[in-house]
């Protein structure tokens, strides 16, 4: 076994249940990609319900008969990440007492102590998306909410509506659609965010794909952090594929994955495999509010 195997989860784990939720994800339970289970270092819970929306899936949403979580607390802070093609899916947040209808691509965050709840309205055939539900602590524990829960005015500064994109990033190459590097929440997005967000994730087109295949697509080369961090390797079942570098080890990895990465561990990736006309690709996220990077030190 590698040094750094035990921090990967090659594929989504189920579970039956979750507090304060109803309902099945594809009558399996709940998808759980990332917890301190199953990577004891991990400082995070990650629910990915995301995947090729069927007419019976959007059928379900339309009905208001989807899995949802009702109002509840937590005493750690917790994210919501929208995804999919621009549009795709529709989800009802509620944050406090107010109610919000928010379209992929967004961003919420949640901190701690806020009363929220969250339920599709709108999911489109054929397309792939959904939500990730990110909570930063080691295991998912609800609480009711109190009889004088916590208040925030203007809950809208937690929303992030749509991809913000920066030009480049430190000890990355590359850029993603020529456009930089796409950031989805930080301390600058969201002051109360303890997390920083990069989803680099489209619907694949032949150019894409011959890029990758190419190696001439954005990478990032080997450095450390003072932080952990993630890579969640999202989409349907082996359609992208990343090479992920841990220590002097290489790992190939294909979707759905995640990979968690404590401070100081060394660490690249790069794309190898996209598949035409499938949406995926990699959502690194920092656990700090901004992403700053350190070169690997000398032995």
């Amino acid at each position: 076994m590698k040094k750094y195997e035990h921090l990967i989860i090659p594929d989504i784990q189920w579970v039956d249940s979750l507090p304060d939720h109803e309902g099945s994800v594809g009558g399996k339970g709940f998808p759980v990609l990332m917890n301190g289970d199953l990577v004891p270092e991990a400082n995070a819970w990650v629910c990915p319900t995301m995947f090729q929306i069927t007419k019976r899936q959007s059928d379900i949403v339309a009905s208001g008969k989807a899995p949802k979580a009702n109002m509840h607390i937590h005493e750690a802070d917790e994210m919501y990440l929208i995804l999919g093609d621009k549009g795709a899916v529709t989800y009802r947040i509620t944050l406090g007492n107010d109610i919000y209808l928010l379209d992929s691509p967004c961003c919420v965050y949640i901190p701690a102590q806020l009363p929220h709840a969250i339920e599709p309205v709108k999911y489109t055939e054929g397309c792939y998306g959904g939500s990730c539900q990110i909570y930063l602590n080691r295991d998912y524990i609800t609480k009711p909410v109190p009889e004088n829960p916590l208040q925030m005015e203007h809950t809208e500064q937690l929303i992030v509506r749509d991809i913000q994109w920066v030009k480049n990033l430190p000890d990355h190459e590359g850029s993603v659609g020529d456009k930089g590097f796409p950031i989805l929440m930080n301390g600058d997005l969201v002051p109360q965010a303890n997390a920083w967000l990069c989803p680099t994730m489209f619907l694949a087109t032949k150019r894409q794909v011959e890029i990758v295949e190419k190696n001439t697509g954005p990478k990032a080369n080997p450095h450390i952090h003072d932080d952990d961090e993630m890579y969640l390797i999202l989409g349907d079942k082996d359609k992208v594929e990343f090479e992920i570098g841990l220590g002097e080890d290489l790992y190939r990895l294909t979707s759905p994955c995640c990979v968690y990465i404590p401070a100081g561990v060394p660490h690249s990736i790069r794309a190898t495999k996209f598949t035409e006309g499938c949406y995926g690709g990699s959502c690194q996220i920092y656990l700090n509010r901004d992403y700053v990077t350190k070169p690997v030190p000398e032995k």
